[in-house]
């Protein structure tokens, strides 16, 4: 009987087990589910950097921005560069940026990636109202209603901006000269005291926006421009900025770029007038290959955009590389022979 009653008292616990696996096997199986857009922007663009990498968060007038900073590979880097990317790349801001910083941080530079504010909206044509008027003209009311588009209008938005004057955000073109004041402080805060080069990159729609800050550095900084394009809301343009920037400039396009056709004629437009300026820390030159598109690899413009800053910005010039040894009294420069010495009077 004690027998008969254990084996019954082991089925029934095996029973249970048998009952409650599929549960816990399923409760262990199941995918972790997230949330979608549970990342916030920080969060996104911390997937994309690297451990090397550092993602700085700064605050403007109740906007947040980001700084990307990434530190030369070197005990002492060989330059700064500030890199500002294109204002119209919007969330894709970062990418533009990858692959340069990436390569150029492990051949000794010190980057630091700027992201750029939201362009502001294109504005709506004006209304013609003279046509209006001409479509109602022959009623006593259409008259009335002419005379009243006579008189300035506000719609509802513009009677809350109005009324909320206080709180207007700030305009494009102080966020963006706010903006490169915070990351030139920052970087030039990370640079070493030995490192004597420093450079701006822009791309794209900000460049006019860099130009404007190396008229203002002079000539302890320089330019790079990576596909330059005019931008409708900068205060001057890229040609009225070039002829006054005393550091060197560094002007790189790629030929066809799509969504750009004036592409080929600008770029011979900023030829001409670094020729008519006499400009002659003025490179220009056509990128290789194809334009695609920004991607997270892009080597053959990075190791192009490295040789052409080191041959520009790094080399010394001729006359000041070295400065030639004095040359004794009673020895011939090299490649000549010594001078035969003076004979007495009478001497054959």
């Amino acid at each position: 009987m004690f027998i008969s009653g254990l084996i019954v008292a082991m089925l029934l616990i095996t029973r249970v087990q048998a009952e409650e696996a599929p549960a816990s096997t399923a409760a262990s199986t199941d995918p972790i589910r997230h949330t979608a857009g549970g990342l916030d922007s920080a969060g996104r663009l911390l997937l994309q950097l690297e451990a090397d990498a550092e993602l700085i968060s700064l605050t403007l007038e109740n906007t947040a921005f980001f700084l990307i900073a990434r530190p030369a590979v070197a005990p002492v880097p060989v330059g700064n560069l500030l890199i500002v990317p294109d204002i119209d790349a919007d969330v894709g801001w970062a990418d533009q940026s990858l692959s340069i910083s990436r390569y150029l941080a492990e051949h000794k530079w010190n980057t630091l990636t700027l992201q750029p504010p939201s362009p502001p909206d294109t504005a709506l044509p004006e209304r013609t109202l003279p046509s209006l008027r001409a479509i109602r003209a022959g009623s006593s009311a259409a008259a009335q209603n002419s005379a009243s588009d006579d008189q300035p209008q506000v719609d509802a938005g513009d009677e809350s901006a109005a009324g909320d004057e206080g709180s207007s955000p700030m305009p494009f073109a102080e966020q963006m000269r706010q903006r490169l004041s915070l990351a030139l402080t920052e970087l030039q805060a990370r640079s070493h005291d030995d490192t004597q080069t420093n450079a701006l990159l822009a791309i794209g729609r900000s460049a006019s926006w860099a130009a404007a800050l190396a008229v203002e550095l002079g000539e302890e900084w320089d330019l790079i421009l990576i596909n330059p394009r005019p931008d409708d809301n900068a205060e001057s343009s890229l040609q009225t900025l070039l002829p006054r920037i005393e550091g060197r400039i560094i002007d790189l396009y790629y030929l066809p770029l799509p969504g750009y056709p004036e592409a080929a004629p600008d770029a011979r437009l900023r030829r001409q007038l670094a020729t008519r300026n006499e400009m002659t820390d003025y490179h220009q030159s056509r990128l290789p290959g194809f334009f695609r598109g920004w991607q997270p690899e892009m080597p053959q413009l990075a190791r192009q955009l490295r040789g052409i800053m080191e041959r520009v910005l790094l080399t010394e010039p001729e006359e000041e590389a070295a400065e030639p040894e004095s040359i004794p009294e009673t020895e011939a420069p090299p490649g000549l022979r010594n001078p035969r010495p003076a004979r007495g009077p009478g001497a054959v």
